[in-house]
């Protein structure tokens, strides 16, 4: 099994590499990008799944894993 280190740093988003050592979960959630997950992800099952809701969720799930893509190219 492959260990983390041997991974290309160029697949891994920028967000994540200005972590150092191993992160807790709290310091995970307060990056930007998760928060923004967590808050679009957690409207959407708890208010209403309107296309308001889906257009959040869907530019943060992009923004989460595609950080290096323009927003404009999803739409």
């Amino acid at each position: 099994m492959a260990s983390k280190s041997s991974q290309p740093t160029d697949r891994i988003p920028k967000y994540i590499q200005s972590l150092s050592g191993e992160p807790t979960d709290e310091q995970i959630v307060e990056l930007a990008e998760v928060s923004e997950y967590k808050t679009a992800i957690s409207s959407l099952m708890n208010d209403t799944e309107d296309m308001s809701a889906l257009e959040k969720y869907k530019k943060a799930v992009v923004h989460l894993l595609l950080p290096q893509h323009d927003q404009s190219a999803t739409e």
